[in-house]
C-alpha cells in the first residue's frame, strides 16, 4: 500500500505544478483587457460613406488596426489592446477626420459616429467656372511662377493628361524627397517622411492627401515645395514643415 502511494506522488506533483502554471497564465491573460470600437462614417447630411479607411491609433500614434466602412458606412474593430484610441478617417471626396475615443469602463466598448465634410463644400467659395476671372488670375500666376521660380517642382496639366495616371500623385514619383505608399484611397504622399500641406485653388486643406482632393482629369497644374524656400507669400504657413503642394484645377 505504501509503495503504491509513493508511486503516485510524482504524478500528483506534476499535476499541482501544471495547475499552478495554468493559474499564473490565466492571471496574466486576465490582466490585459481587450477593447472594441464600432460606429458609422457619415457625411454632414447623415448619408453613409462606404469604403472609408479607418486607422485606429494607440499610444504614441502606433497603428493598432486599419479597417474599412461597409456599404452602409458601418465599421467595427474588436480586441484592441489600448485605450484611449484615435480614429483617423479618410474617404475619397471628403476632408479627413479624426476623433479621440475612450471606451466604457464597464463594457470596454464604444459606439461612435464620424462625420466627414465633402471636399466640394470646402471649395464652394472658390467660384470656379469657365468664365471665372479669379480662376484665370490664379492660373496665370501659376504659369508665371512655372517660368521663374527655381525653388519649386512643377507638374503641368498637359503632362498629366498625356500620361493618364490613375492617381495624380504618380506624377510626383521623380520629385526629390517624395515617397509614395499605397493606400486604400490612393497613394499616401510624404515629403522627407511626413505629410505636406496641400492647397487646392488657394484653399488650405490641412490633413488632406493629394489624391483625396485632386482627380487627375481636373488638375491644371501642381507646384511642389519641399522646404519653405520660394513659397508664394500668400501660401506660406509655418506649420508646413514637411513641404507645401499647391494644386490648381482646370477652369
Amino acid at each position: 500500500m505504501m509503495r503504491a502511494i509513493t508511486r503516485r506522488i510524482p504524478g500528483l506533483a506534476a499535476l499541482l505544478f501544471f495547475a499552478a502554471a495554468a493559474e499564473r497564465a490565466f492571471a496574466q491573460t486576465g490582466a490585459t483587457a481587450e477593447y472594441g470600437v464600432a460606429g458609422a462614417v457619415v457625411s454632414n447630411d447623415e448619408s453613409p460613406i462606404a469604403n472609408a479607411e479607418i486607422r485606429i491609433e494607440g499610444k504614441g500614434k502606433a497603428t493598432l488596426r486599419i479597417t474599412q466602412s461597409d456599404s452602409t458606412g458601418h465599421f467595427s474593430a474588436e480586441r484592441l489592446s489600448d485605450v484611449p484610441v484615435m480614429l483617423r478617417v479618410r474617404a475619397f471626396g471628403y476632408a479627413p477626420g479624426a476623433m479621440a475615443v475612450t471606451t466604457s469602463a464597464t463594457t470596454h466598448h464604444a459606439s461612435v459616429t464620424v462625420r466627414l465634410e465633402a471636399t466640394a463644400a470646402r471649395l464652394a467659395g472658390v467660384g470656379i467656372t469657365e468664365t471665372s476671372p479669379d480662376s484665370d488670375k490664379k492660373l496665370a500666376a501659376y504659369r508665371e511662377r512655372r517660368g521663374s521660380n527655381s525653388f519649386a517642382h512643377f507638374v503641368d496639366g498637359d503632362a498629366i493628361a498625356q500620361r493618364k495616371p490613375q492617381f495624380v500623385s504618380e506624377m510626383l514619383r521623380t520629385v526629390g524627397g517624395v515617397t509614395l505608399e499605397v493606400g486604400k484611397l490612393g497613394n499616401v504622399l510624404h515629403i522627407r517622411g511626413c505629410s505636406p500641406l496641400v492647397w487646392v485653388d488657394g484653399v488650405r486643406m490641412p490633413g488632406a492627401q493629394l489624391d483625396e482632393v485632386a482627380p487627375p482629369d481636373d488638375v491644371a497644374g501642381i507646384e511642389i515645395y519641399n522646404s519653405f524656400a520660394g513659397i508664394p507669400a500668400r501660401y506660406f504657413d509655418r506649420t508646413a514643415t514637411c513641404g507645401t503642394i499647391l494644386v490648381w484645377l482646370r477652369s
